[in-house]
């Protein structure tokens, strides 16, 4: 007995039973296997967000396009904090320690404690920008808000880091 052929409906989801097809994408991406079931749940949400107002002519190829980018994200948000890594055992190595002088570290102990006193959304911009190196429009995109919106907010955090660090005489 043949089986009916499911038409999309208005209703139905935008990647529709590409799951398999979605898992492969990313796969094939170089997203580890313990990763995948995060990026696929990341892949239907920017399917959701992305939603047109007119229909898809190839629902399957921009499933397939979503995961790719998803995939291309996963990879560049690997290499940054593979950055930071390096940085932090840098810091930490055998005998750089003993180089930098101690002005610079007793600096980097009230930098990191004024960053504590700052609000978690000022200490977060002041994070992804000068400890991730990620642009104002890179933040802006993990934020979800507009550069402009990052660019002042980020100006008030600066400033107000600046100010605790006047008042403690380090700037």
């Amino acid at each position: 007995m043949r089986q009916p052929v499911h038409r999309p409906q208005a209703d139905d989801p935008p990647w529709g039973d590409d799951a398999g097809r979605v898992r492969a994408v990313l796969s094939m991406g170089g997203v580890p296997w313990q990763d995948l079931d995060d990026a696929v749940q990341q892949v239907r949400l920017k399917l959701l967000e992305q939603s047109p107002a007119t229909p898809i002519a190839n629902p399957a190829a921009w499933t397939a396009v979503v995961a790719s980018r998803v995939a291309v994200d996963w990879h560049r948000g690997r290499q940054r904090l593979e950055r930071l890594r390096q940085r932090l055992v840098t810091l930490r190595a055998p005998g750089v320690a003993e180089t930098v002088p101690d002005r610079d570290r007793d600096l980097a102990l009230v930098v990191a404690g004024e960053l504590d006193e700052l609000s978690p959304d000022q200490r977060q911009l002041l994070v992804l920008r000068f400890y991730t190196d990620l642009t104002v429009p890179q933040i802006a995109d993990v934020l979800g808000v507009a550069p402009g919106t990052v660019k002042s907010r980020l100006h008030a955090a600066v400033g107000q880091m600046r100010a605790r660090l006047g008042a403690k005489g380090v700037v």
